[in-house]
């Protein structure tokens, strides 16, 4: 039995699939088998896989007769795979030298617990670094993917809690990851930048943010209980999915009641648009994009930088929050902050009596 299984699941994938090969073969740790699904690619990426596969027999090739998309590829891989401890990777990104040592001296280490991640570099198509991902917190995982690419989990995990989910398309990972969060009440986290995360046009990612939209919208919905349950009370973390399902158009009747119940003070936020002049909360890039949106009617902006005190940004004078008291005119507020800075918004405007409205970006491309 090898230490680590890797399912590296493929679809045309011939222009990094050998860096990613290649990463795998440069592990220190050398006690793991590579299960290669190749979901019906038509370019080169058959021959590139068989002639590694011909060369070292840790790794195995499964093809698939028909397309079968990510989900149900990892499935397949998984079910061949007899390592004691699994992972996963994409054929465009690629692994550190230590990566699967690091993780696995992990789990070795600490026996509890069933899944670690770790921070990754972000490149661009021609592998030229961007930056470091070094973002992952239970509380944010309750509101947002923030496992990243590189991970590992151990056997018994997989057998607990099952099959990736076919239905849960583009955003099965996640869904994944708080099936495990929800069942195991942890996933640890390592510090250490020790995987290449790439960014192309021609990446999932990239291409369907719409689709990943939605699907995240759905699959909150799904959870809402057990993401409520497991909040601790840290209220933003609803304020935020309260305000993405506004944003998105989705907010129904039993997720509102929910979560009003919850967080009563979301109930604040209207819908719709503004009807009076406006003060923009918020001096940010998405207060400028609201800017845009909204000049003509635009009195100030209100930002808790100081620095940002008195200056003005596109004619507009930025205030403190607590000098709004002071505007004479009739207005409404637009909030325009991320959606996890939100509640806090709400909190320091609730002895406004002012209608509250958030900024929802109607140009946004996906």
């Amino acid at each position: 039995m090898p230490k680590v299984s890797i399912v590296l699941p493929t679809y045309n994938g011939e222009k990094y699939i050998k860096e990613s090969i290649e990463s795998i073969l440069s592990q220190t740790l050398t006690d793991w088998e590579l299960i290669i699904v190749n979901d019906c690619s038509k370019d080169t990426t058959a021959s590139i896989i068989s002639e590694y596969a011909s060369e070292d027999d840790r790794i195995k090739i499964i093809t698939n007769e028909q397309n079968q998309k990510l989900p149900e590829s990892l499935n397949i891989g998984f079910r061949q795979a007899c390592g004691e401890y699994l992972t996963w990777t994409s054929d465009d990104n690629m692994y550190k030298p230590q990566a699967l040592k690091t993780m696995a001296d992990y789990l070795d280490s600490n026996q509890e617990c069933p899944m670690v991640c770790t921070a990754m570099d972000v490149i661009d198509a021609d592998g030229v670094y961007l930056y470091t991902m070094t973002d992952y917190s239970d509380e944010k995982m309750l509101y947002t993917n923030c496992v990243g690419a590189c991970f590992m989990y151990r056997y018994e995990v997989m057998k607990k809690i099952g099959d990736y989910d076919n239905d849960k398309f583009l955003v099965e990972d996640y869904d994944y990851w708080l099936r495990i969060f929800f069942n195991y009440g942890k996933i640890d986290f390592i510090d250490k930048n020790i995987y290449k995360y790439r960014i192309h046009e021609q990446s999932l990612t990239k291409q369907r943010k719409l689709q990943i939209s939605m699907q995240l919208m759905k699959m909150r919905k799904q959870y809402l209980d057990n993401i409520i349950n497991m909040c601790n009370n840290e209220k933003y973390i609803l304020c935020s999915i309260y305000c993405d399902f506004m944003l998105e158009e989705c907010l129904d009747n039993v997720s509102r009641n929910k979560l009003i119940k919850a967080v009563p003070e979301v109930n604040a936020i209207c819908e719709g648009v503004p009807s009076e002049q406006i003060v923009i909360y918020g001096a940010g890039n998405i207060g400028k994009k609201a800017y845009a949106l909204y000049k003509d009617s635009v009195l100030y902006y209100a930002d808790q930088n100081p620095l940002l005190y008195g200056k003005k940004i596109n004619g507009v004078e930025v205030i403190l929050p607590d000098k709004i008291s002071e505007i004479q005119s009739k207005f409404d507020i637009v909030i325009a902050l991320s959606t996890d800075k939100i509640y806090s918004a709400i909190k320091q405007l609730e002895k406004y009596n002012v209608r509250k409205y958030l900024y929802k970006d109607i140009n946004k491309q996906y």
